[in-house]
């Protein structure tokens, strides 16, 4: 098989169920059948070959033509891309997310479904009886589009578009199981990732501020992502408010309010400041950053009323000082500054590998939970 001869204007070129009524009517259908069969025979071996042009093509295609052979081939098309493996679920992953408006990426959204849930693909309906089979989809794609879905329906909550193929997906799931104003399988399933998300921070956006952190850049770019990411800070995280005034002198970087109605004050440093010198002290960037963290505490002690003006409910909130690279710590000032933490009571200081880690397990933890509970209508 040479996949260059496989194009648009190929697939075009394939027979087409009629569109009005003749003597040929059913000779033609089953002609149309037989193409669809051929077509996804095609598209199962590209996927096979790691060829995903087409593949591409015919998701992001806008036009009308031949409209309900190109609900079929959209299909097939996401399926073959699944074959693929991680390739393929990456580019479903890319045309799911895309904001433009494509016709056919809802498709794309139902393939990694399919596949996170265990389901054969294509699935129920027209194209699935027509084959007669299913594709052949390994475990390995199986877990990617698990973790690819899940990122997704995070992002949606920012990504209007991406929502709006989210939603569709539940909606004609809910149709077709007659289960209207009821919580189907998708939609049950879209609600817990939203439970889940809503307390971890997806990998992709972990992968972006490792990148940040790796970068030798001013305070003000690391206060900058993590002011609209604060969950990276705390995954309790319901409210921000950067740069508060505290009084004429205190001016932390961060407030947070958690879900719980919980403050935590927060100092965010450099990655690259030092945390100890030489000899195993405390540098002056720490001694200086924490004396902050404990000023804005005793600000709040003192004027505990004022200060719940401005921030309802507040009252002795914990310290995050954010401080340095784990990488740059010796056995034995990990050790020290372990010790230091134990015997702090309301601060606690952390490294900003500490804070990528930390994220990392939390999401693997809650995203494990779910995903053992997580098969169809569970």
């Amino acid at each position: 098989m040479r996949p260059e001869q496989f194009t648009m204007w190929w697939l075009d070129a394939q027979p087409q169920a009629p569109r009005e009524e003749d003597a040929n009517r059913r000779a033609r259908h089953d002609e149309a059948d037989a193409s669809i069969r051929k077509i996804a025979g095609v598209f199962v071996a590209l996927g096979q070959a790691g060829e995903l042009g087409l593949v591409e093509q015919v998701l992001r295609d806008e036009r009308r033509i031949g409209y309900t052979e190109r609900m079929s081939y959209a299909e097939i098309a996401a399926g073959a891309a699944l074959v693929a493996g991680d390739p393929g679920v990456r580019l479903l992953t890319e045309i799911a997310a895309d904001q433009s408006y494509k016709s056919w990426a809802k498709y794309a959204v139902r393939a990694l479904w399919l596949a996170a849930s265990g389901e054969a693909i294509p699935g129920d309906g027209y194209t699935r009886s027509l084959l007669g089979k299913s594709f052949p989809i390994a475990d390995g794609a199986r877990r990617e589009a698990k973790i690819a879905l899940d990122e997704l329906i995070n992002a949606s909550k920012e990504n209007r578009s991406l929502f709006s193929r989210v939603m569709t997906l539940a909606s004609e799931e809910a149709s077709a199981n007659h289960v209207v104003g009821g919580v189907n399988d998708f939609s049950h399933y879209v609600m817990r990732v939203f439970a889940a998300g809503s307390i971890s921070v997806p990998p992709s956006l972990l992968d972006d501020f490792e990148a940040l952190v790796a970068q030798d850049l001013g305070e003000s770019s690391y206060q900058e992502f993590l002011k609209h990411h604060p969950t990276v800070l705390d995954p309790l995280a319901a409210e921000v408010v950067p740069k508060h005034q505290f009084g004429d002198d205190y001016v932390p970087d961060f407030v947070i309010r958690r879900h719980d109605f919980r403050y935590l004050v927060v100092e965010i440093e450099k990655p690259k400041d030092r945390i100890f010198n030489k000899k195993d002290d405390f540098t002056g960037e720490f001694s200086h950053a924490l004396g902050q963290v404990l000023d804005f505490q005793g600000w709040v002690a003192e004027r505990g009323e004022y200060a719940r003006s401005k921030l309802p409910s507040i009252e002795n909130p914990r310290g995050l000082l954010v401080i340095g690279r784990r990488s740059a710590l010796t056995e034995k000032q990990e050790k020290k500054l372990r010790r230091w933490c134990v015997n702090s009571s309301l601060i606690d200081v952390v490294t900003f590998d500490d804070l990528v880690i930390s994220g990392r397990q939390l999401f693997r933890s809650l995203h494990g939970l779910l995903h053992e509970n997580g098969g169809r209508g569970n």
